[in-house]
């Protein structure tokens, strides 16, 4: 169902320019990501008959969800992978169904995230609400991004990412008792710290908001360092029983390669052509989204005309303009040695308390090559 390269193949090189990552037990963890997608593509597989049974036209969702969560990186499932075969737990049935749940949640934050932000597109293809505007506009005749159209698609996304999020929660009750408790837990905080994370996303872009740096550090640890770092590290630790003192350490690592990863997101939406970031790359700015670049940018002497650009009508030919004044001010470079930072300080911090050397040399390949994407 997925198409283009295998999992295998994704393990070996990621797409969309990230680079080649160094193997680390190659067969264990390639075998583990093989299963993840295999167990992905049959719950949406049955996900989707479930809809078709109940009316034929609605296994159009499913579908829909099936293309979108499947042929991805597998990143949070290649952590947790990762940390049980460090401490030397099992990657088995039941710890691959987990990991499928997190694959599914960042599906459902994903198709919600492209809703805010009114994107239609993702890997460099039409989104969900894209395919359902698509589809609109077969029916109706109009273009695929007239607004009556793009209003339905949106809804018809939400509703399908609620599935995908309901999904999640079936399949983390199917845990193994003895750690099930505490799965549901790690999924449920992680479901609420992303809510907030969006929220205050959208909140810090209102006119006459100026969050702090503080505030916008915040809101991309709860939107991204949570689910897809923390979550994935500690469920792999909570499958392995590691050590006390290395979940700690794990959780704070996963807090700063959570920003330095939604740093890299930054810097693509301001800069990145659309086939390297493969979505409506001018949202962040369109929407007058609080990022690491803004951030950046508002340290510098070009503050003052990226801020008049800003608050005019940010068409495209503006956007353009408020492109080329964040490149001169250099904020893309400041952003990228903050995000270089943020990587040193989790690594010092592995490296103190002595994880595994073949787990802290898969972390820093994995954030090496998404760091790439941006260089």
């Amino acid at each position: 169902m997925s198409g283009g390269a295998s999992t295998v193949e994704r393990f070996m090189v990621f797409n969309d320019g990230m680079g080649t990552l160094a193997e680390t037990n190659p067969a264990l963890l390639r075998g583990w990501l093989q299963d993840v997608e295999n167990e992905l593509s049959l719950v949406l597989l049955d996900l989707t008959e479930r809809l078709r049974a109940m009316h034929g036209d609605a296994s159009a969702m499913g579908e829909a969800l099936s293309r979108a969560a499947l042929g991805g990186k597998l990143v949070r499932p290649r952590l947790m992978g990762a940390v049980v075969d460090a401490y030397g737990g099992s990657l088995n049935t039941e710890a691959c169904r987990v990991s499928v749940a997190l694959e599914l949640l960042h599906t459902t934050l994903v198709v919600h995230d492209d809703v805010i932000d009114d994107d239609l597109t993702r890997r460099g293809r039409p989104n969900v609400a894209g395919e359902f505007a698509a589809l609109h506009a077969q029916h109706s005749g109009q273009r695929i991004d007239h607004a009556s159209g793009r209003t339905d698609a949106k809804g018809i996304a939400i509703i399908a990412g609620d599935l995908a999020l309901a999904t999640v929660f079936r399949l983390v009750h199917r845990a193994p008792l003895a750690v099930r408790d505490e799965v549901c837990e790690l999924m449920d905080e992680a479901l609420v710290a992303s809510a907030v994370g969006e929220y205050l996303d959208v909140v810090h872009s209102w006119p006459g908001v100026r969050p702090s740096d503080a505030d916008i550090r915040s809101a991309a640890h709860l939107k991204t360092a949570v689910y897809s770092f923390e979550t994935p590290l500690v469920l792999g630790a909570l499958f392995a029983d590691a050590p006390a003192e290395h979940v700690a350490a794990l959780r704070g690592a996963a807090w700063h390669m959570g920003e330095a990863y939604q740093i890299v997101d930054d810097v693509l939406g301001a800069f990145a052509h659309d086939t390297v970031l493969g979505r409506e790359i001018a949202s962040d700015l369109e929407n007058h989204r609080e990022t690491a670049v803004i951030t950046a940018a508002r340290t510098t002497t070009n503050w003052p005309r990226i801020e008049a650009l800003r608050s005019s009508a940010l068409n495209v030919h503006g956007i353009a303009q408020l492109r080329r004044e964040l490149l001169a001010s250099g904020a893309r470079e400041l952003a990228m040695a903050r995000a270089d930072a943020l990587l040193t300080q989790a690594f010092t911090s592995l490296d103190e308390v002595g994880v595994p050397p073949q787990l802290r040399a898969e972390m820093n390949e994995l954030m090496e090559a998404m760091l790439g994407r941006a260089r």
